[in-house]
């Protein structure tokens, strides 16, 4: 089956007058493998309004995951969403793209335990 990512502009909700563009993407292979995407939000007016950071991997301790993080443009953690099964477990639990973006949607505030800033990796 060939690999067909979130249609990202959906899961985060991007207004229309606004551009989502990818700043990159990283993936890794073995036990811990998975892809992140870097992508930045610029407003109709070409301000980067924040930067997001998706995946979908199975982390450290062996166990899978997909979500995303939102921070503003000066590196703020404002939201987040994760669930835990790979993309492709959601698309199929889901039985459709849209139904699994639509999963992806919900957005969770930092806890207030977070650091305040977080830098994104290139």
């Amino acid at each position: 089956m060939l690999f067909q990512p979130p249609v990202f502009e959906t899961i985060f909700r991007i207004p229309v007058e606004h551009r989502l563009l990818i700043r990159g993407s990283r993936s890794r292979g073995g036990p811990r493998d998975g892809v992140r995407w870097y992508h930045d939000e610029f407003d109709g007016e070409g301000r980067l309004v924040a930067r997001y950071e998706t995946y979908d991997e199975t982390d450290d301790s062996g166990q899978d995951r997909c979500g995303w993080r939102r921070y503003d443009a000066a590196g703020r953690l404002l939201a987040r969403h994760e669930v835990a099964m790979r993309w492709s477990a959601l698309l199929a639990l889901k039985q459709s793209r849209r139904g699994a973006e639509t999963a992806l949607q919900r957005a969770a505030s930092p806890p207030a335990s977070s650091p305040s800033r977080r830098t994104l990796a290139a």
